[in-house]
């Protein structure tokens, strides 16, 4: 079952991770949110929320991080 649930969460993740690189920057993130939702949101507003999951300080957010996210 935590395997369906990572798979789940890998295809989520690939979804905001538009050049492919393994990283989501705030641009990713609000160009999806954009796309998605149709609501426009800041720069400033995506790197808050990337911020506050990056935990190795690259202001970006890998799988591992918003996989720990998901789980904390």
């Amino acid at each position: 079952m935590a395997d369906i649930v990572e798979t789940a969460a890998r295809k989520v993740f690939a979804r905001y991770d538009l050049d492919g690189d393994g990283q989501v920057t705030a641009e990713e993130y609000r160009q999806v949110i954009a796309e998605l939702e149709g609501t426009e949101i800041t720069e400033a507003q995506a790197q808050e929320l990337i911020d506050s999951l990056d935990t190795d300080g690259d202001r970006q957010m890998s799988f591992e991080e918003f996989w720990a996210a998901m789980n904390g």
